[in-house]
């Protein structure tokens, strides 16, 4: 009988996180030249309207805080899902879901806009404060055993 033994070295996970921080980071500048693109400081392509920039920041801002949070729950042994930060994280994710629905909702002409919440520059900068806050949150979660 054959005993295959996991690899389960430190170094193999601090591999591991060392990228998704890497690759967080690099997702965040996106997010940001998108969020500029939004505010018409720049121009990127395929980005053409409000919502195409709001759904490219969705899809960036997702990304950004999966490569953090994620990566690091999956590999690593002493990830807490009960720390405060991570806790807060998930609360801010399902509000960002709940103002990504909400905004695809009204722009479909599905509901009613909710003024102040479903607007686009206000949509741009309360989807950016959540990601900004969940990015940070998360990079101080890999650095910090809390």
């Amino acid at each position: 009988m054959t005993n295959v033994q996991e690899d389960t070295s430190p170094k193999f996970y601090s591999i591991l996180v060392n990228v998704s921080t890497i690759v967080g980071a690099l997702l965040f500048v996106i997010y940001v030249l998108i969020l500029l693109t939004a505010f018409n400081v720049m121009n990127l392509p395929y980005i053409t309207d409000d919502f195409s920039a709001f759904v490219g920041l969705a899809i960036f801002g997702f990304a950004t805080c999966m490569a953090i949070f994620a990566i690091r729950a999956n590999f690593q042994k002493d990830f807490k899902w009960s720390s405060i930060l991570t806790i807060i994280a998930i609360v801010l994710g399902a509000l960002g879901a709940a103002e990504i629905i909400l905004v695809i909702l009204a722009n479909q002409g599905i509901m009613v806009g909710i003024t102040g919440i479903t607007t686009y520059p206000n949509a741009f900068i309360i989807l950016s404060v959540i990601v900004a806050v969940k990015w940070i949150l998360g990079t101080i979660h890999l650095f910090v055993k809390v």
